[in-house]
């Protein structure tokens, strides 16, 4: 069956609306809900992105993997983020979509220079407990190269914190599993940040993460 622009862009569409619905129940955007949702397009060197801000909040196009060509309403400052996105699909080849927000608590550890280490329960179902969201190096704006950098030293990160800015999360399923996944990463960094100011957030035993997934896969 060949690829129907149209219809990928209706269902991606759909999805982000509804993404959007959850990130606002669960105040995980800004003030001004800055950030973009893209995916991509199955088996192509392309994807289809949109702004969570703005007039034009949700209306997408989709780009080719080059930036060179797009089809549909192509903001310049998606195009801008769309190199990054970019970077983190050929970094990340399983990876089908690709969320970045302003959450007030992950951007806060990122302008603090800080990752977000595995003290929450939330992030024991998606990091080991030696493991973190890691911080990238500084970057102008949207240059990909930190974040590249960054997934090349953690290759089983989620997510990463582009330093004095915000996070970026992946799915290797969708729009919406990304989205949940920012969702928990944020909550994460809420409950890191309160225990943070009751003394110092402790670790998880050794074997913690391992003991968590057989618990609930037997459940």
């Amino acid at each position: 069956m060949s690829f129907d622009p149209v219809r990928f862009i209706q269902v991606f569409e759909h999805e982000f609306a509804l993404a959007k619905q959850l990130l606002i129940k669960h105040q995980v955007l800004s003030s001004n809900e800055a950030g973009n949702i893209s995916q991509r397009v199955p088996g192509e060197q392309r994807l289809v992105i949109a702004s969570l801000s703005g007039a034009d909040s949700g209306v997408s196009a989709i780009v080719d993997f080059d930036l060179q060509h797009s089809q549909g309403s192509l903001t310049d400052n998606l195009k801008e983020v769309a190199a990054l996105h970019v970077a983190i699909y050929r970094e990340r080849p399983l990876v089908n979509a690709v969320i970045h927000t302003h959450s007030p608590y992950l951007s806060a550890f990122a302008i603090a220079g800080r990752p977000l280490r595995a003290h929450a329960t939330q992030l024991l179902g998606i990091l080991d407990e030696d493991q973190e969201i890691p911080l990238t190096a500084w970057g102008p704006r949207y240059a990909p190269e930190p974040v590249v950098a960054a997934l090349r030293d953690h290759p089983h990160a989620p997510a990463a914190l582009l330093a004095n800015h915000g996070p970026f999360a992946w799915s290797e399923r969708d729009v919406l599993a990304a989205t949940r996944l920012l969702i928990n990463l944020e909550e994460a960094a809420y409950l890191t940040f309160l225990a943070q100011q009751l003394g110092t957030p402790q670790p998880f035993p050794t074997g913690a993460a391992k003991r968590s997934r057989l618990g609930w896969s037997a459940t």
